[in-house]
């Protein structure tokens, strides 16, 4: 596959099909991107929680705070973006810039660590392309837990493989998934399936899980993520990386896409 084949077959997302950021430009639905999808599959997660407004809305790992400024704006809630890299002055100078700063509020913090927040003190937690760093085991929810509310909602979206590697899969991986880098070992070996991560919330039994499924647009999202990159100049070498890695579909192999899990803290 060469550049142009991607440009030709590669499918952008339909904006059509995302009314609330339909007013909003390329540059805006991917600013500060820090991983696929973009303000695409914050709007998709969006959806699911029952947003009302002043709500108090944890935005767990919100990267350089596109989807803090994007909550607190359409559905008029008050957002605590919560990163551990990203400088929260940086956070808070963007904010200021879209007259968000009095409902998004900055914070470095590592999330696994002792947090400063009361108890029972969220409405809902939003957590995307990120949770697969910190969230893969029943630890970090047991510590998390408190302050999120009684029926507090959970949100989670981010990239996937569709099944999980059986051991034969894992012991034939493809190249385009272990290609000697520490592609594997850092971030693919992370990823999990939707249903990996629905028995891993659900064997806490502190949450109910309403929903954990592969999304709507779950593969063109990672088709539009990489037409975004090719409009923003990334090198050759990279495009056809991620290309190789987005189309390969080998039988009985798990391939690349999105899931949402949607949940609510149980009583």
């Amino acid at each position: 596959m060469d550049i142009e084949k991607i440009k030709k077959e590669f499918r952008p997302a339909d904006i059509t099909k995302y009314p609330e950021i339909s007013n909003y430009s390329r540059d805006m639905i991917y600013d500060g991107k820090m991983g696929p999808g973009g303000l695409f599959l914050a709007a998709l997660m969006a959806r699911k929680l029952n947003l009302k407004p002043h709500m108090r809305v944890l935005d767990l790992g919100c990267g350089n705070g596109a989807t803090s400024f994007f909550l607190a704006r359409h559905y008029n809630v008050k957002v605590f973006a919560v990163d551990l890299w990203i400088n929260s002055t940086d956070i808070f100078n963007r904010a200021v810039q879209r007259k968000l700063e009095d409902v998004v509020i900055p914070l470095n913090l590592d999330i696994t660590q002792k947090l400063p927040f009361a108890n029972n003190y969220f409405d809902a937690v939003f957590c995307m392309d990120c949770v697969h760093y910190f969230g893969g085991n029943a630890a970090f929810w047991e510590h998390f837990l408190p302050h999120l509310k009684s029926e507090g909602q959970l949100c989670i979206g981010s990239p996937c493989f569709n099944e999980e590697f059986t051991e034969e899969n894992l012991k034939n991986l493809p190249f385009v998934y272990d290609d000697g880098t520490d592609l594997w070992l850092n971030e693919f070996s992370k990823y999990h399936s939707p249903r990996w991560w629905k028995n891993l919330l659900e064997k806490s039994g502190k949450f109910d899980v309403i929903e954990s499924s592969e999304t709507e647009d779950g593969i063109v999202l990672w088709e539009d993520d990489l037409l975004n990159s090719l409009e923003n100049n990334v090198d050759v070498k990279t495009a056809l990386t991620d290309a190789a890695q987005i189309t390969f579909r080998q039988d009985g192999m798990p391939y690349l896409t999105h899931f949402i899990l949607w949940a609510k803290r149980g009583k």
